[in-house]
């Protein structure tokens, strides 16, 4: 399951407290210039995660950065009286070094939503171009720095060698002046980038038989994220590679019953809601579900009889030609399709742990046999991690729906020369092939098709933040969505009340905290 930064953020403040706590050797000078290259680094992370290039900042924040930079001169300074370490080989190494790692990962997950050339790649890569998201990272600098100058207060009061001694104190005076610092102009942080997620790749992670139910809940959040992403960067014209007519055509299915399914799961959430508000409030929002469900088949209808030349994967039954047009040559035989776009296989992966996590693992929806019942609402409520979480769940896919209907008529634009159809009563007079191109008028009402879904989604998401409070649903992730889709359109996101901290589901089974991601480091955000 992803992270969050505010997850690694305390990962970083635990390990920290764990290294000022712990005592270092007095007569190991080699020991002393690993703490104090780990510092150096921890310092650098703090610079870099404050600093934004081209942006003006303020005096109060300008303090905080001249104080840094005598901080690390002064270690630098120090630096010199001691071993010589290789940062990279030290980084790792002792409580200290554990969090030099931690501080790292919290680099590379911000800089996870830009590409190599810094285009942003999810909408979520602006989200720190506030003075409240600098107050965010400016409060936690400020603890990070706190603990730092005890470190090297210690190192100070260990050293034998005078001269480094004195650098040393007065690199801790330095550190205490920017925390403090930090902390004062940290006032008005947004809380909600405590939410702020990695971002995936585009890599479909299979929904297998075997995996269990429990995971079930986090890998569908999982698979959000990723089709968010691909809905990104289809919109901004950013994808490696095009979503095809057949590609959307088998995404609109697997989001039509997905969404149907999300429904069936609040309608058995409802019956372990804490109160009967919460469960009245809950079959309400299964209900708007439904509509988003029959919105996406209104997509489907459109895209019936239309096939894209360039990957016919999924073509309508047709009639064999007539003799009599094989003779003449207006009969050719289809290019086969390519493989399909990984969103498809995600948005697939997705409706398969739904399914399973409401009927049991060994539900297929390719099976030709009644669906078994749904399995009791007790244990589905249980393996998703309580109420609160399976309703975050299936906000989650409101938001990751709206986004690709939001996405998809640019990707119809993009490839409306390759679709065709063969619907008798559009086609053009004295025509003298089967199929022909799309007029202008049917590929508008294909891509205004994608709007219906996206005012089903809207409604389903404002009524599940309705709901929050009565069933303690956290809505920080979504007071941080509403700031991101301003960067999408200019419709207004689902508005979300004040941020509600996040309360024990019902029935929880206490999901474990992933590890943090891999630290890069000496690299830029």
């Amino acid at each position: 399951m992803t992270v969050t930064l505010g997850e690694l953020y305390d990962v970083v403040h635990h390990r920290l407290e764990r290294a000022a706590s712990a005592s270092l050797p007095g007569d190991d000078p080699f020991a002393h210039a690993l703490a104090l290259a780990q510092v150096g680094t921890l310092v650098g992370h703090v610079h870099l995660l404050l600093s934004r290039p081209g942006e003006r900042v303020d005096s109060a924040a300008d303090d905080t950065f001249r104080h840094l930079h005598h901080a690390r001169r002064a270690l630098d300074g120090a630096a010199r009286w001691l071993p010589a370490v290789d940062p990279d080989s030290a980084a790792d190494r002792g409580p200290l070094g554990s969090a030099v790692e931690a501080s790292g990962a919290v680099i590379d997950l911000i800089r996870g939503h830009r590409d190599d050339t810094g285009a942003p790649v999810t909408p979520y890569a602006l989200a720190f171009t506030t003075r409240s998201a600098r107050a965010y990272h400016l409060n936690h600098a400020s603890s990070t720095l706190q603990a730092v100058s005890r470190i090297v207060h210690t190192v100070s009061r260990s050293l034998g060698n005078r001269n480094a001694s004195v650098r040393l104190q007065a690199a801790h005076a330095s550190l205490q002046y920017a925390s403090v610092q930090a902390r004062y102009t940290g006032v008005g942080a947004d809380q909600a980038l405590a939410s702020f997620p990695q971002a995936l790749p585009l890599t479909p992670v299979p929904a297998l038989p075997t995996d269990p139910l429990i995971q079930d809940a986090g890998r569908i959040r999982d698979d959000c994220e990723r089709l968010s992403r691909a809905a990104f960067e289809t919109l901004h014209g950013r994808s490696a590679r095009l979503l095809s007519g057949s590609d959307l055509q088998m995404i609109t299915r697997w989001r039509s019953l997905g969404t149907m399914l999300a429904g069936r799961l609040l309608v058995q959430a409802a019956g372990e809601a804490p109160n009967e508000e919460a469960g009245t409030s809950l079959r309400n929002c299964a209900d708007l579900f439904r509509n988003s469900a029959r919105a996406w088949r209104g997509v489907q209808e459109r895209w019936d009889r239309v096939v894209d030349v360039a990957d016919p994967q999924i073509r309508p039954r047709l009639p064999k030609p007539s003799y009599e047009m094989v003779r003449r040559g207006q009969v050719s035989r289809m290019p086969q399709g390519a493989a399909p776009h990984p969103a498809v296989e995600i948005a697939r992966a997705s409706t398969l742990r739904a399914g399973r996590l409401l009927f049991g693992s060994d539900w297929n929806p390719d099976s030709p046999s009644r669906p078994p019942g749904a399995r009791p609402a007790l244990d589905i409520v249980a393996d998703a991690g309580g109420v609160a979480e399976l309703a975050q769940t299936a906000y989650r896919l409101t938001v990751a729906d709206w986004r690709i209907a939001v996405a998809a008529p640019r990707a119809v634009t993009a490839i409306e020369h390759r679709l065709l159809t063969d619907v008798p009563e559009h086609c053009p007079a004295d025509h003298p092939y089967r199929f022909y191109q799309l007029h202008g008028h049917q590929l508008e009402r294909l891509r205004n098709s994608f709007q219906q879904v996206c005012a089903t989604q809207q409604a389903a998401a404002q009524n599940l933040l309705a709901a929050a409070p009565a069933i303690g649903m956290d809505t920080s992730r979504a007071v941080l969505d509403a700031a991101a889709h301003r960067h999408i359109t200019a419709r207004t996101w689902a508005p979300a009340p004040a941020a509600v901290a996040a309360t024990p589901g019902v029935l929880a089974r206490g999901p474990a905290v992933p590890p943090p991601a891999a630290p890069g480091r000496g690299v830029r955000l």
